[in-house]
């Protein structure tokens, strides 16, 4: 991967800051201790940050350093994956989760129809259950007279 840039975006770090649930404030304390006056700006007031810092970060926040830092992977068609958590934008991807999309949706039409089929099985039996019941009790009543 080549990164764009050597320092934390200090705007997509408030970016992931709100979409993890944090306050910036809270971020702060977490980071530097409860006692602390630095903000998210002391990002931008010292951008080189030491690779400890860094990763107290992606911790924190539950991150990757890629996703701290801004980069691309140009390595073709393929995606590019490191860990669990990728988001990745590829028409092979797409494809084939559009075609197994589709698979589900034919297998949950197949199990509606075998769902209805057992429902008219069933419907048989009673009927097939109510038809012996009279026959048996049509030759009690022949046997007692």
């Amino acid at each position: 991967m080549r990164y764009e840039r050597v320092y934390i975006d200090v705007e997509k770090l408030k970016a992931v800051i709100k979409a993890r649930g944090f306050k910036e404030r809270e971020f702060c304390v977490i980071m530097w201790g409860g006692d602390t006056h630095r903000t998210i700006n002391e990002f931008k007031r010292r951008p080189n940050t030491t690779i400890e810092t860094a990763m107290k970060v992606c911790n924190t926040l539950d991150i990757s350093l890629d996703e701290l830092f801004s980069g691309s992977d140009k390595i073709g068609e393929s995606p590019y994956i490191i860990g669990d958590k990728n988001i990745v934008n590829s028409a092979v991807i797409n494809q084939d989760a559009k075609s197994l999309q589709s698979e589900n949706k034919a297998l949950r039409m197949l199990v509606k129809e075998k769902d209805e089929r057992i429902a008219d099985l069933k419907k048989v039996n009673g009927q097939m259950e109510s038809v012996i019941n009279m026959l048996r009790n049509l030759g009690q009543n022949s046997d007692t007279k």
